[in-house]
């Protein structure tokens, strides 16, 4: 018995349509790209550190502050006025000392160092016109004085303009700090509103002779 066998010619398999050939070439639609997201740790620090020397008021600033920068500008007025010493330490002098030494030009150098060292002590102090003209006239008596030949370079280097112009702002920077304590203490109520009680005398005064009990205390203090 002949069969009747239904013969499927191979390409009319692939010549059906399928869903799923037409599912795989369906285009996507093109969303816009993803902006660019950033972590919040690769942005900047926030820049404290210039902001806090704009401040100049000693009043609102922290007591570790004040002593970081008198401790500077003590530090500079010691190498300009008392860095060096001869005679076992009875005589004490510091580079502008030295320079002053070069005549004529020595002079104007000297008093170059000495007006730079104020303009420090201004940009790190808010100090009132009347300390910044004591500090101009020990400049001038300074400047005065070593102009006259051996002699004036001795009490030049005896003289100190520029650690005298340190105690002037120290001084200022410790009444200022105890006005600003004994205020918050009266404004609070007794406690202080925070602001810690300056204390007097940061650095001790360097003696022209030596003084071993002065020297002793001197050292003490470094170490602190």
């Amino acid at each position: 018995m002949p069969s009747h066998r239904l013969d499927t010619p191979a390409h009319s398999v692939h010549s059906m349509p399928s869903s799923t050939h037409h599912h795989h070439h369906q285009t996507r639609p093109a969303y816009p790209p993803r902006p660019a997201q950033v972590h919040p740790a690769a942005a900047p620090p926030a820049k404290r550190g210039k902001d806090l020397k704009k401040i100049r008021d000693p009043r609102l600033l922290e007591q570790a502050e004040v002593d970081k920068r008198l401790k500077a500008l003590h530090r500079r007025a010691t190498w300009l006025d008392s860095r060096f010493s001869c005679f076992c330490g009875m005589l004490r002098f510091g580079v502008e000392s030295l320079v002053g030494l070069i005549p004529v030009i020595g002079d104007f150098a000297g008093v170059f160092l000495a007006v730079t060292y104020m303009n420090t002590i201004r940009r790190r102090f808010d100090v009132p016109p009347s300390i910044v003209s004591q500090m101009t006239i020990n400049i001038a008596l300074d400047f005065c004085v070593g102009l006259v030949p051996i002699l004036g370079d001795l009490v030049d280097t005896l003289f100190k303009a520029n650690l005298r112009n340190y105690a002037l702002v120290e001084n200022y920077v410790l009444q200022q700090r105890k006005a600003a304590h004994a205020q918050a203490l009266e404004a609070g109520g007794g406690c202080g509103g925070g602001v810690q009680e300056p204390r007097p005398g940061y650095f001790p005064e360097l003696p022209l002779r030596f003084d071993a009990k002065a020297a002793a205390k001197t050292a003490v203090m470094g170490r602190r």
